[in-house]
């Protein structure tokens, strides 16, 4: 099926606006887009029963060491488990290929080496930048040290913006920790992160 209609924008029944947006159907996949007046185009998320919105879960199978007791380190992914419209570039940077606001939602298992207490700090990045107010200090007790940061980011992102969650620790010791399937009982493998994107509206 293709075809197209015209929606007018703005005005009164008397005195209508000029410019069109035109809605339209991909003969490649029956999805809906529409046309604004300036030229650009989007994709009308949700207006067919098959691309709701898009979508991304990656993680990483191994460890990731502190580079050091300053160091600001990408958290990075080595394997895509499912992705439409949401990819992982340069091995940290989440990249959405479709505007829209996304729930950047993350799991990284930690873990340390030493004695005493130590904090390891989180926080999120766009394009290269640091985003305001979301960084976030976690606790590490003794030594082995395990703790689990899980939280989100709900963000407004642009076509082609990135994202990286970075990570730091004053112990060098610090990790994300990845650790291979157990036994006795026989249990999953525990990835060192795992990362969820969610595009929730088109707008």
């Amino acid at each position: 099926m293709a075809g197209s209609i015209k929606i007018q924008h703005g005005g009164t029944a008397s005195t209508p606006q000029a410019g069109f947006s035109t809605l339209w159907v991909r003969s490649s996949d029956g999805e809906f887009y529409y046309t604004k007046p300036n030229g650009s185009s989007e994709p009308l998320v949700g207006a067919t029963g098959t691309a709701v919105s898009y979508y991304g879960n990656f993680l990483s199978t191994v460890s990731q060491t502190n580079a050091g007791a300053t160091a600001a380190n990408a958290i990075t992914y080595n394997t895509t488990d499912l992705t439409s419209g949401v990819s992982v570039v340069s091995s940290s940077r989440i990249t959405v290929a479709n505007a829209g606001i996304y729930n950047i939602e993350f799991s990284a298992q930690l873990q340390k080496a030493s004695g005493g207490d130590d904090q390891v700090d989180i926080w999120l990045a766009k394009n290269g930048s640091n985003v305001a107010n979301s960084n976030t200090t976690i606790m590490m007790h003794s030594n082995p040290g395990y703790e689990v940061a899980a939280w989100n980011f709900l963000v407004q992102a642009n076509a082609a913006d990135y994202y990286e969650l970075y990570w730091s620790s004053a112990d060098t010791t610090a990790q994300l920790h990845a650790a291979s399937a157990g036994t006795s009982p026989t249990r999953p493998a525990i990835p060192s992160v795992i990362l969820s994107v969610t595009q929730i509206s088109a707008a």
